[in-house]
C-alpha cells in the first residue's frame, strides 16, 4: 500500500508539499501540484483521514442521528431519506462523508452526540427530535456543530429548520373546509415533537376561526405508523356519526388510512375524504391521488448540512433558525360536498 513518502518520492517533492496538496492547504505552484497529483493517481494513494483528523481536528463527516424504531431504516423512510437526500446532494459538492447512526429508539435515551465525542463526526444532524438538557449542555460547552431537522423548541439555542407546521395544517383544515366538510377527524402523532403539537394547533386554530366545535371523538391518537393510519379508521367508521373528511397529521398515516379503505371497499372520496401532511413520494401513485400537505424536504436537508459545514469550518456560532413554507397538493383525495 502506497505511503505519502512515496508519492513525494516519484513526484520529487518533499513529504510536506505533498501533505499541502492533499489538504488543499495552498502555496504550491500548479505545475507542483499536477505532479504530485499524478503521483497519486499512479500509486492510487489515499489519505490516511484518521491522520488527516488527528492533525486538523477535522475529519469532514457528518452524523445523521434519527429517532426511529428498531425495525425501520432511514432509506427505507420517505420523511427522513428525503431530508438525507438533501445532505448527501450539499455534502458531495463539498467533500464531506456520512455518518448514519445505528441507534434506535426503544433501547434507552439516545446518544446523540457520541459520534462527535468518539472523533468519527465533525458536525450532528439530528433529525425530528432533539437534544435533552444534559445534551444541550455539552453541546454549548464544547461547541459542539448541531442542527435540528423537523422539531424545534423556543427555548433552544440551537441550528434548526424546520416547516411551517401550524400554517400548514391551518390550510389543510381551510381546504376541507371550503369543500363542505364540517365533520372532520384528525390524527395525532407523537405530541412530544413540536411538530405533532404545532400540526395539532393549527387544526384546532381553523376550526375555531370557522365557528366549527370539536368534537373529542373525532381525534384519533396516531404513532407514526401505516397501522395506526389503519386503525384511525376502523375507530372512525364504527362511530355513530363517522367523520366525511379526516385529516391525518402525516401521510403515513394516511397511507395506512387509505390502504384500510381499499381492505374494507370503502371508496375515497365518495365514502370518505383523507388528507396527509408531508408530500410523500407515493402519493402521486395512489388511485386517486392523496392529498397532502407538500413540505419541501430535500432543500431542507441541503441547508442543514450547508449550517454544519459553515459552522465547522467558519465557526459560526450564532443559532439560525429556518423555516420553510408547505404548499397544498390536493390530489383527488377530498370530496367536494359543495357539488351534491
Amino acid at each position: 500500500m502506497a505511503t505519502q513518502k512515496d508519492v513525494a518520492k516519484l513526484a520529487n517533492v518533499s513529504f510536506i508539499t505533498v501533505s499541502r496538496v492533499i489538504n488543499n492547504m495552498g502555496n504550491v505552484k500548479k505545475e507542483t501540484r499536477l505532479r504530485v497529483e499524478k503521483a497519486i493517481k499512479e500509486l492510487n494513494y489515499y489519505p490516511n483521514t484518521i491522520a488527516q483528523g488527528l492533525n486538523s481536528n477535522k475529519i469532514k463527516t457528518l452524523a445523521i442521528q434519527t429517532p426511529l424504531p428498531v425495525e425501520s431504516s432511514i432509506e427505507g423512510t420517505s420523511y427522513y431519506r428525503r431530508i438525507l437526500i438533501g445532505i448527501e446532494k450539499y455534502c458531495i459538492l463539498h467533500g464531506y462523508d456520512l455518518l448514519l447512526s445505528s441507534q434506535r429508539a426503544g433501547k434507552g435515551e439516545l446518544d446523540f452526540l457520541k459520534p462527535f465525542y468518539e472523533r468519527k463526526a465533525d458536525g450532528i444532524a439530528i433529525i425530528a427530535s432533539r437534544p435533552n438538557t444534559k445534551q444541550l449542555e455539552s453541546i454549548s460547552k464544547d461547541n459542539i456543530p448541531c442542527v435540528i431537522v423537523g422539531d424545534r423548541h423556543p427555548s433552544i439555542k440551537l441550528n434548526y429548520i424546520d416547516t411551517e407546521n401550524f400554517q400548514g395544517m391551518c390550510n389543510a383544515a381551510e381546504y376541507l373546509i371550503s369543500r363542505g366538510h364540517r365533520r372532520i377527524g384528525y390524527i395525532k402523532g407523537n405530541q412530544e415533537n413540536q411538530n405533532a403539537v404545532d400540526r395539532f394547533s393549527g387544526f384546532l386554530e381553523a376550526m375555531r376561526v370557522e365557528k366549527i366545535k370539536i368534537d373529542p371523538t373525532l381525534i384519533f391518537d396516531g404513532d407514526y405508523t401505516k397501522e395506526s393510519g389503519g386503525e384511525a379508521l376502523k375507530y372512525f367508521i364504527k362511530l355513530k356519526e363517522p367523520p366525511t373528511a379526516v385529516i391525518s397529521s402525516t401521510d403515513l398515516m394516511a397511507i395506512g388510512f387509505y390502504e384500510e379503505c381499499v381492505t374494507m371497499g370503502i371508496n375515497i372520496p365518495d365514502d370518505i375524504s383523507i388528507i396527509g401532511f408531508d408530500g410523500h413520494e407515493i402519493c402521486s401513485y395512489t388511485n386517486p391521488q392523496l392529498a397532502t400537505m407538500y413540505q419541501p424536504l430535500e432543500d431542507m436537508g441541503m441547508e442543514a448540512a450547508k449550517l454544519l459545514i459553515n459552522q465547522i469550518e467558519k465557526n459560526y456560532n450564532e443559532p439560525q433558525h429556518l423555516i420553510f413554507p408547505v404548499t397544498l397538493h390536493p390530489g383527488l383525495s377530498v370530496k367536494d360536498l359543495t357539488r351534491h
